[in-house]
């Protein structure tokens, strides 16, 4: 059964968030960890959560969990800030009763101790998951396929993919693959999809210099039809 959700931050303005979303009909949402200011140091914070989770509790939504932006599962240099990072975010997935913890798989790294540490981490979280599945999305940065190889190479139940479809536009405008094929190629392996919307227009600063990309604002990038609308 698909159940159509819609995204939210979840921070101080959650209630009206969870308001909206269920007004226009939504049956599921997925709560952004980033938005919620939930985590220090790698730790949720327990008055915080614990507030948090009573508000969420009172609606009844299908919850999914986007994890933290600046989680890097091939940071070697901060394993343990990076595994507890993770750690945190799914004890919230669990705790809130959400059914997917989302996971960037981020550029793929030309070292294979990095991609060795990806997996590894990955593995340890499959362990700790238990029935709540690990999406594994696809973003712009990098091409499709490897994404797909990394959940077929991990091999287990509860690690799959999340297919963002916005994500896959620009990517394969952008590496210049054929984005409906990989599309067709990822759907064994999804269980879970993001829509977003843009024109296809990547925006090559993403890679060249990311911390410059984030300080555009809407009036830098809308106008032309650049990167995720």
């Amino acid at each position: 059964m698909a159940f159509l959700g819609l995204s939210i931050r979840g921070g101080e303005r959650r209630e009206e968030e969870l308001r909206f979303a269920r007004k226009v009909g939504y049956t599921a949402v997925e709560i952004s960890l980033d938005g919620t200011g939930l985590v220090f140091g790698g730790r949720l914070h327990a008055s915080m959560l614990r507030e948090a989770l009573a508000a969420f509790h009172k609606h009844e939504f299908r919850y999914s969990v986007h994890g933290p932006s600046s989680l890097d599962l091939r940071d070697r240099a901060n394993r343990e800030i990076q595994l507890a990072l993770a750690r945190a975010a799914l004890q919230f997935c669990r705790e809130v009763g959400g059914r997917v913890l989302v996971i960037h798989f981020e550029q793929q790294s030309q070292d294979p101790e990095d991609e060795a540490a990806f997996d590894e981490a990955v593995l340890r979280l499959s362990d700790e998951a238990g029935d709540v599945l690990l999406g594994i999305e696809n973003i712009e940065v990098e091409r499709v396929e490897p994404v797909i190889d990394c959940v077929r190479r991990i091999n287990r139940p509860n690690v799959v993919m999340t297919l963002d479809i916005g994500h896959a536009h620009l990517s394969a405008a952008y590496f210049r693959f054929d984005f409906l094929e990989a599309i067709r190629s990822a759907l064994p392996h999804v269980r879970h999809v993001h829509v977003n919307d843009n024109f296809g227009r990547y925006d090559p600063l993403r890679l060249e210099n990311f911390t410059l990309y984030r300080t555009q604002t809407q009036a830098d990038i809308f106008p032309l039809g650049k990167g995720d609308l």
